[in-house]
C-alpha cells in the first residue's frame, strides 16, 4: 500500500520530482526531496495545475 504520492515526470533516462520549493516550479532527482502528498487525487490535482509542458503525473510511493 503506498504510504503517499509525489508527483513526477520523466526526463531523458531517470524520474525527476515536484520538489518542495518555494519557487514556482523546481525538480529534484531525489525522491526524499519531493513534495509528497497523501492522496492520489491530491497530486493528480498539482500535476493538472502545471504548465502542460511538463507532463508530469502522480505517482504512488511504496516505501519497503
Amino acid at each position: 500500500m503506498a504510504s503517499s504520492v509525489v508527483v513526477a515526470r520523466t526526463n531523458a533516462d531517470h524520474l525527476e520530482y515536484l520538489a518542495e520549493s518555494d519557487a514556482r516550479v523546481a525538480w529534484t532527482e531525489i525522491s526524499d526531496l519531493a513534495q509528497h502528498f497523501v492522496t492520489v487525487r491530491d497530486a493528480t490535482r498539482a500535476a493538472m495545475r502545471l504548465p502542460s509542458r511538463f507532463r508530469a503525473f502522480a505517482l504512488p510511493v511504496v516505501h519497503a
